[in-house]
């Protein structure tokens, strides 16, 4: 791991202008040490040739990034749609970016693959779209195809700490909000090279996951967070905060009786958040709730008249409450490390945006950025991570994970 990727001497992208290169030069080391971005694996991106990257998409600066981190000059992939901002136009001619049109899908694909035989290193986002709950959403196939077609090699990677920005959806909107005066910085991973004939859309996102977990332990890795070797709630309670389910603005209650994992207590303390530990559920308490056994049996007794959000962790889960002013989210931990959660549907930023759910029937919710799954052998899985033991966390019976990230009970929707 280090700091700044390091120089490899290439030739500049065919088209690529003077003065990209000079942007590129200084303007991705003032980025590095604005963002304070940490770079894992940077020897895995090959010294010359085609080569497609693959990274996760949380914010509209990802490119800037994902630049500044690698020690090859890139190619992004962008649709056309987008020329129609001036800001993005001036990126799009300095950097030399391949513009396609998502609704001529053949020719987008040219296009990418001419790039790729042309030596170049090219950057396509595969989920298509900005993630809206801070977890990676379904990969699109366009990539899988791309690299077939082009016969060059694959190499995911992952971005972890931009759902902070104002660049993200984080807090449902983009820009429009007030940014955080505490920044735990940019941690990007690559991950290993995939070759064509290898590569399908299971394998991609498996190696997504593995390097968001790679991120995220290289951020702590030496820390103080990270204690006696054994799993830490500090970075699970970070975790917590990678995603679109409890608000940082936003103050939670929980029971005192009630088994809680202790990476709430991280993330109140890692991010600010207010958590209320109450002896029982009062109506006149805050309407968020993290809780277990304890807590459902007294929400199912007291019948709560006015709307309540409760993250539910405990065993009947994925049973839905009957109360209709209850608005249930079921959740997963496994040995009291928070695995999913469940989360309200992130608003569209406007009528022409893909859907997004942020919870659906017979799920935990979303695997937390992180983590990825191992077969454990009679279709169990394990879950490894840097908040888990070395030997993993063995899922529930008939648990996998979907396309949409989501933890789900019937292994068939897999």
């Amino acid at each position: 791991m280090s700091d700044a990727p390091r120089e490899i001497k290439t030739t500049p992208p065919a088209g690529e202008s003077v003065w990209s290169q000079i942007i590129r030069r200084f303007g991705g080391k003032m980025i590095r040490w604005v963002y304070r971005i940490r770079v894992s694996n940077a020897e895995r991106i090959p010294v010359c040739g085609g080569a497609l990257l693959l990274p996760n998409h949380v914010t509209f600066a990802d490119a800037f990034f994902i630049s500044s981190a690698c020690p090859r000059p890139v190619r992004f992939v962008m649709d056309e749609v987008f020329m129609a901002k001036p800001s993005i136009r001036w990126f799009v001619s300095i950097f030399n970016t391949v513009t396609i049109r998502r609704d001529q899908p053949r020719e987008a694909v040219r296009i990418t693959i001419d790039a790729l035989k042309n030596g170049d290193l090219v950057c396509l986002f595969p989920e298509g779209q900005l993630t809206r709950t801070g977890v990676l959403n379904e990969l699109e196939r366009g990539c899988e195809l791309i690299a077939k077609k082009a016969g060059h090699p694959v190499i995911p990677m992952w971005c972890d700490g931009a759902w902070d920005s104002i660049f993200s959806f984080e807090r449902g909107k983009v820009f429009a909000k007030r940014p955080y005066l505490k920044s735990y910085g940019i941690s990007i991973a690559f991950g290993r090279k995939i070759a064509p004939k290898q590569i399908d859309l299971e394998t991609v996102r498996r190696e997504m996951l593995v390097c968001s977990a790679t991120a995220i332990a290289e951020r702590f890795k030496d820390s103080r967070l990270q204690t006696d070797g054994q799993p830490s709630t500090w970075i699970n309670g970070y975790q917590v905060g990678q995603i679109n389910a409890l608000q940082r603005q936003q103050k939670f209650c929980v029971l005192q009786t009630d088994a809680v994992p202790s990476a709430f207590t991280a993330f109140s303390e890692l991010f600010g958040v207010e958590m209320k530990t109450c002896d029982d559920f009062l109506p006149r308490q805050p309407a968020v709730w993290v809780g277990g056994e304890e807590l459902r049996k007294w929400l199912g007794r007291k019948n709560p008249s006015q709307e309540i959000i409760f993250y539910d962790f405990s065993e009947d889960a994925l049973i839905p409450m009957a109360n209709p002013n209850i608005r249930h989210f079921p959740c997963l931990a496994i040995n009291g490390i928070v695995v999913a959660m469940s989360m309200q549907h992130p608003p569209k930023p406007d009528a022409t945006s893909e859907y997004q759910a942020g919870y659906k029937p017979n799920s935990w919710g979303k695997l937390l950025p992180g983590f990825h799954l191992e077969s454990a052998g009679n279709d169990r899985f394990k879950i490894f991570g840097p908040a888990t033991p070395k030997c993993g966390l063995v899922l529930p019976m008939e648990c996998a994970l979907d396309a949409e990230g989501f933890l789900v009970r019937n292994h068939s929707m897999v």
